[in-house]
Formats: C-alpha cells, sequence, structure tokens
C-alpha cells in the first residue's frame, strides 16, 4: 500500500473531504490474492480513483481494471458486537520485522461498538501495526467468514520501533452498514456519508442534507439544493429518486419520475440516471463532462492532424485550471504515410465503450464506394489509442460516405455515446440511421428510423447539434435549418429507449442568416439541461454569440429567446476558425474554445468560460503556435458533431 494512501487511511474520522472523488496522487498499485509479495501470483492492477466517506474513516478505491479472478469476502450484514472474537489480516510490521512480506494473522476482542467504528482489544502479544491501516477485520459467522471492519488505526504496543508503547487496543471502521457500486435499488437509501461511486463523478448524501455529484476534478456538478435538513436521506421509491428528510415526513426534492421498479445508476460518463426495470432511461442530471480524454474532470479537445507529407496523427488540447485554458497540443498516435486521407474522413467524439474517457469515432470512404467506421479508444494519458475497425459496409452496400453526416451521443441512455448518421440520399430522401456501441466501443449493426421524402430536407440547409435537451437520460439531435433567406429554424428530434429518433418538432426561430450562423450546444447555465447557442458573424465585421436556453412552457420543451452572451467587436473571422464546446473548467457548465488561424499564420486556442447566467467571461489565450509552425488547414478539431459535409 502506498504511503500516501495510509495516510488517506489514518486521517481523523469524521471530517468530510475538500477534494472527495479524485485519482491518486502518486501511481498506487493493488495486489490482491497473494500470501506473500515476494512471490508471483494473484491479481495486480492500478487504482484509478479515491473516493472517502465523509462519516467515517474509509475511502472506496476504483480498480483499473475488474480481479474477476479473486472472490471477495461478503460485507457482514450486521455489526460486530461486545465480546466477539475477529481476526485482522494485513502486511504491516511485526514484533521483530519492518517490513515483511509474508501475510500475517492478529486475532482481536471486540470490546464495543459505536455507530461507525468497533473497537478492539489484542487477545495476546500482537498489535496492528503501521502498514496495517486499510487490513481487514474478518469474523466468522454460521460457518462463514465475513468482512466486518477496516484496520483504522491503533496504540501500536508490541510493534518493532514502539519500545516505550504497552497497549493493543486498536479501532477498525465499519463496513456492515454502507453501500458499495455505483448503483441505488429500492432496497437500499443513501444516509449521511453514503456514496456511489463511478469512473467520473461521485455522489454524496452530504449531513447537511444535500444530494451532490461531484467531478474528478473536484468540483460540485449539480445538487438538489437540500442543505439545511440534518440527517436527511435518498431513496427510491416507484422509480421516483426523492431526497427526504430525517423523519421521512417531506419530500425535499424528487426527480418525478415513475416506474413500477427500477434503479438509479451513477454511469461511468458521470450522469446520475432513473432507469425503469427495462433498462429504460427516465430522468438524467447531465453532468457528463464531454471529451474529457484523460478523466480528470475537464473537457479537452482531440485533433485529427494531416500531414503535407501523408502521415497523420492525433493530439489533444487539454483543459486546464479554473480559466479553462487549452494545453500545448499533446501528441498520441501517428500513422505511417498513405495509411489515411483526411479527405475523405468524417469525425465524431464520444465516450463509445463508457469508460468515462472519451474516444475519437471516423467514417472513411473508399475508391470502391465501400465504408468503415474506426474508433480511437481514449487511453488514461489523455492520448489515442490505434484507431480499430468498428463497423463496414461493403462496396455497392446500402451506404455510401458521401451522403453519410455523422453525430454523436448517448442515444439510447444506456451509458455509452452512440452514432447517428444523417443519410441524405442520392435520390433525395432523407433517413436517420443509429449505431449503438457495444462494450468495446465498436458499433452494432445500424437501424433506420425516421425518414423523409424527396426534396423535403436538404443536408446543403442543415446544420446539426446534439445534447440531452429534455433531460432524460438521451440526447437528441438539434437540427438548425435554413429557412430560404428567411431565417432559419431549429427542429428537435427526440429519441426513443432503443436509440431511434422522432420526428423532429420546431423548437426555436429566427430572422438570423442560415450561413452566417455556426450553431454548437452545451448546458451553459448548469441546470441539467443542455442548451445551444449561434456564433453569428455580422455584417459590419464582428461576432457575436447568442445563447437559447432550455425552457418548458405550457408543458413544451423549447429553446427561449436569445441571449447575448459574447460579443466581439472585432479580431476573429468565422472563416478562420473551429469552435468546440465543452467544460473546460470543469466547474459543471460548458464553456466555448476556438482555435484561431491569425493573420500571422499562428495559431492561438481561447476559452470563454461560462457563468451561472450563461454569459461569457473574458477570453482566455491559451496555447499559441509559432508563426507557420502549425498548419490550421491541416486541423481538424473533433466534437460531439459533425457539421460540415
Amino acid at each position: 500500500m502506498g504511503r500516501h494512501l495510509e495516510e488517506l487511511l489514518r486521517r481523523e474520522p469524521g471530517k468530510e473531504h475538500r477534494h472527495p472523488h479524485r485519482p491518486p496522487s502518486e501511481k498506487t498499485t493493488l495486489t490482491l490474492g497473494r500470501s506473500d509479495l515476494a512471490l508471483g501470483g494473484g491479481h495486480t492492477t492500478e487504482i484509478t480513483t479515491l473516493a472517502p466517506r465523509g462519516d467515517r474513516d474509509l475511502v472506496l478505491a476504483r480498480l483499473a481494471e475488474p480481479a474477476t479472478d479473486i472472490t471477495p469476502v461478503p460485507l457482514a450484514t450486521s455489526a460486530a458486537e461486545k465480546g466477539e472474537v475477529v481476526n485482522v489480516v494485513g502486511f504491516g510490521r511485526t514484533a521483530d520485522q519492518w517490513v515483511p512480506t509474508k501475510r500475517h494473522t492478529s486475532g482481536f476482542t471486540v470490546t464495543d461498538a459505536t455507530a461507525t467504528e468497533v473497537n478492539l482489544d489484542a487477545k495476546s502479544e500482537s498489535a496492528i501495526c503501521k502498514g496495517d491501516a486499510g487490513a481487514p477485520v474478518l469474523r466468522t459467522k454460521d460457518g462463514k467468514t465475513e468482512l466486518v471492519g477496516i484496520a483504522s488505526r491503533s496504540q501500536q504496543g508490541t510493534c518493532i520501533g514502539e519500545y516505550d508503547e504497552t497497549r493493543t487496543g486498536a479501532v477498525a471502521t465499519r463496513v456492515n452498514d454502507i453501500l458499495l457500486g455505483s448503483r441505488l435499488t429500492a432496497a437500499r437509501r443513501l444516509d449521511t456519508g453514503d456514496i456511489l461511486v463511478s469512473a467520473s463523478a461521485q455522489l454524496t448524501m452530504k449531513s447537511d442534507g444535500n444530494l451532490v455529484i461531484t467531478s474528478n476534478a473536484g468540483k460540485t456538478l449539480w445538487s438538489t439544493d437540500t442543505a439545511g435538513n440534518p440527517g436527511a436521506f435518498t431513496r427510491l421509491s416507484k422509480g421516483n429518486l426523492m431526497v427526504r428528510n430525517a423523519a421521512d415526513t417531506t419530500t425535499l426534492w424528487e426527480s418525478k419520475t415513475t416506474a413500477a421498479d427500477g434503479q438509479a445508476v451513477l454511469t461511468d460518463r458521470g450522469n446520475l440516471v432513473v432507469y425503469n426495470t427495462q433498462n429504460q432511461s427516465l430522468w438524467s442530471s447531465n453532468t457528463v463532462v464531454r471529451n474529457d480524454i484523460n478523466g480528470d474532470g475537464r473537457s479537452d479537445i482531440g485533433a485529427w492532424y494531416d500531414f503535407t507529407a501523408g502521415s497523420d496523427a492525433t493530439y489533444t488540447f487539454f483543459g486546464q485550471g479554473d480559466n479553462g485554458t487549452l494545453s500545448a497540443p499533446y501528441k498520441s498516435y501517428t500513422a505511417p504515410v498513405g495509411e489515411w486521407d483526411a479527405r475523405y474522413m468524417k469525425f465524431v467524439s464520444g465516450d463509445f465503450n463508457g469508460d468515462g474517457r472519451s474516444d475519437m469515432a471516423m467514417l472513411r470512404g473508399y475508391s470502391d464506394a465501400s465504408v468503415k467506421a474506426f474508433v480511437a479508444l481514449g487511453k488514461t494519458d489523455g492520448g489515442f489509442a490505434t484507431p480499430v475497425q468498428a463497423w463496414s459496409s461493403p462496396a455497392g452496400g446500402p451506404f455510401h460516405y458521401s451522403y453519410m453526416t455523422p453525430q454523436a451521443g448517448d442515444f439510447n441512455g444506456d451509458g455509452r455515446d452512440d452514432m447517428a448518421v444523417w443519410y441524405a440520399g442520392a435520390d433525395g430522401t432523407t433517413k436517420l440511421h443509429t449505431f449503438t456501441t457495444k462494450t468495446n466501443g465498436t458499433f452494432n449493426t445500424p437501424v433506420a428510423s425516421w425518414s423523409a421524402p424527396k426534396g423535403t430536407w436538404l443536408r446543403s440547409s442543415t446544420k446539426f447539434v446534439t445534447g440531452d435537451f429534455n433531460g432524460d437520460g438521451r440526447e437528441e439531435l438539434g437540427v438548425y435549418y435554413d429557412q430560404g433567406g428567411n431565417g432559419m429554424k431549429t427542429y428537435v428530434f427526440t429519441t426513443q429507449p432503443g436509440g431511434t429518433f422522432a420526428s423532429p418538432t420546431p423548437w426555436w426561430e429566427t430572422t438570423l442568416k442560415w450561413d452566417q450562423a455556426i450553431p454548437q450546444a452545451g448546458d451553459f447555465n448548469g441546470d441539467g439541461h443542455d442548451d445551444t447557442l449561434i456564433w453569428y458573424d455580422y455584417a459590419d465585421g464582428s461576432d457575436k454569440t447568442s445563447t437559447m436556453l432550455f425552457e418548458k412552457v405550457d408543458g413544451q420543451n423549447r429553446f427561449g429567446s436569445a441571449k447575448l452572451t459574447l460579443n466581439s467587436s472585432g479580431g476573429f473571422d468565422v472563416k478562420r476558425l473551429q469552435l468546440a464546446t465543452g467544460d473546460y473548467n470543469g466547474d459543471g457548465r460548458d464553456d466555448l474554445a476556438i482555435m484561431n488561424h491569425q493573420s500571422d499564420n499562428a495559431v492561438k486556442m481561447w476559452t470563454w468560460t461560462a457563468r451561472p447566467d450563461a454569459l461569457f467571461n473574458g477570453g482566455q489565450a491559451g496555447w499559441a503556435s509559432n508563426p507557420g509552425a502549425w498548419v490550421y488547414t491541416s486541423t481538424k478539431l473533433v466534437n460531439t458533431y459533425h457539421t460540415g459535409n
């Protein structure tokens, strides 16, 4: 066990952590199922996330790989009682060894127990010593071994080096009443200090009665705003997720969902989702930090770079700090000359394998009219793995690359992003296809849903965004459609539980010109619903953004009136920039970023962070290249939606 992890385990009980959910500060490796550390065997993996509880001296650790080859000891269902005999198994110091490699066991008697701890006294001349923090405390009940506690701290009498101490008392943390994992069912409830943990987020029932989701960046992404109610708890009843007061007489907050049964799941993407028994999403917190490639709780920007010499590479610009500035590009995958041809590739980003890190998907067209999809999975260092084939359509098959426009989002609500394709056929018809994903990030056979007859929808008049606009845990497709000189209208295609699309409904319209607008989407005010905005290129040379926030009026979902959120008097040319939205400072609100091709032929990254009222703060300059050192036209910033042809 790493020293920094042991110090976490030995912290003062009952103190809530300022950063409750985060990766270890140093590389930490866990070894299971090995009785002698000097020998091989067992299961070894890294710890990716630490999740301390606020009510007791206990830290949950998330593993990079599940230990499916090790049979776990079951948790006790009742507390240890006074007079019971328990055994503590560890690798810490002994009476005569500083750093033993072999597992050893010491017997203890329970002297008493509190709501969160068990007090122990050694049966013989043995003790819990340094290096034993976090050791399992086991008891045998009805002939079966079970975990009743975790070693916390001790007086360390008889331990080598503790020559002036004779007392052998110790304290263990109770585990019989804790909730493990990322799911809440109707059979359990979240009491003070209880947590659900996923790869990207932690849900905590605070002592003040507030239910809170925090990210890997240590930032609060969402809460029920129920502070001031000590002892409040969370439960799921008839499909409705509720925070109830301590006396269980008042509902303080609820998801307002109904189902015969179901569960609430904190997904690895970072969403808290209420599902029914058919695993259909009913409600979502919409707290996904999209495009977080390295898993630090801040959005990043992935890019595909097409070198003039014929090779290609992937780069990542990392979101940093409280101002969300973007880092220098980090190069990961490099392809040999001739491997790819970016002229015949279309890109989207998404968490296609559901591990909490964003990936990159691409459609590629070939000279024989066949089409293939590839996925480059995001890695823990924030780079991309070598792309693997995820789907294909043969020459003469039902798909042609030229007519396909890919979009990404979790369209079926299963916790993995999918790919949708807007297919504008050669015969003038239009159809939407959904490519749901497998657990390895590749695509299932596409399923067609909505379609339109010849001439009713023109691909040349559409611009796309995706987002969970209605907050049901499934993302929708938004289309900005040119009204032929009479402005533009935004249509939303909602999704069904299987990921297929319903017929569109209009949500917003304007007299602004379609060809001067670049649409984007994100939760810009942090209310749990995605919104849309347009970056608009005015005739006087200025550029402004107008944001349309989600709202519900008379039971109908729509985007509200345009709200001016960014006013640039000059200095940017929409033809010389690429936009990308994401939560670059990790505060739970999506921000706006661009790569700007400057007049001196340098490239500079800019970020505008969002305020609670959805207005943007002043621009923050990030990485900038030397003039001519980075070729802007060779760069494709990859977002969850694809607007180009």
